[in-house]
């Protein structure tokens, strides 16, 4: 064989061997290219899943959020009307015991027995302000009669005035002033309040607190 015909035969064979090793990374290329494309779908499919549950739990965190703020507002809300159903009960109690009248002095009454039959004696102080201290000795009489069948004894009572102003009742002391009980309006009301706060909240909203 020639030279030529030989380096022909070099060079079909060198160019056969190149196209091999070409085809062979072309495919080793496409099988690598195809394998990174699986796993970047793959990564990016689980990422995606990933991002949609964190942003699943955000949102569920957000509303829960908000639920809770809503909620607080409408306790708030439904605290601040109850306190004006109170706050309206007050200002009428206020303005009955202003104007006194048979039906007053009958609660005058009740009060101040109820704190004689609470204390022990029978000498007893009974604190009221002005207005009412010259409604009760008016009815000191009948105060003390109604006193002395409950006790089975002769019940003394002394008037004062007190020396805070309230918006009515008593203050019943013993004589000494060791013990004594609060009647006066404020007192009572605010145990009626705290006693019946549920109860107003059921007639307003008609439903059980949360």
């Amino acid at each position: 064989m020639s030279i030529p015909e030989l380096r022909a035969e070099i060079e079909k064979g060198a160019q056969e061997e190149i196209s091999k090793i070409i085809d062979n990374a072309k495919r080793e290329a496409e099988a690598i290219t195809t394998e990174a494309t699986t796993k970047s779908q793959a990564l990016n499919t689980e990422r995606g899943k990933a991002l949609e549950r964190e942003m699943e739990t955000q949102e569920k965190a957000e509303l829960a959020t908000l639920r809770m703020d809503l909620k607080g507002e409408l306790l708030k809300l439904r605290s601040k009307l109850c306190d004006r159903v109170f706050e309206e009960a007050e200002k009428r109690l206020a303005q009955i015991a202003e104007r006194g009248g048979k039906e007053y002095n009958e609660l005058l009454i009740k009060l101040t027995l109820q704190g004689i039959t609470a204390l022990s004696g029978k000498n007893f102080v009974v604190q009221a302000n002005s207005g009412d201290v010259k409604a009760i000795e008016k009815e000191l009489k009948t105060i003390q009669e109604k006193a002395a069948k409950i006790r089975n004894e002769e019940v003394v009572l002394r008037i004062e005035s007190q020396p805070s102003k309230s918006l009515g009742g008593v203050v019943v002391s013993s004589e000494d002033g060791t013990r004594s009980y609060n009647n006066v309006l404020e007192a009572r009301f605010s145990a009626a309040k705290r006693d019946l706060s549920w109860e107003v909240y059921k007639t307003l909203f008609g439903e059980e607190k949360d």
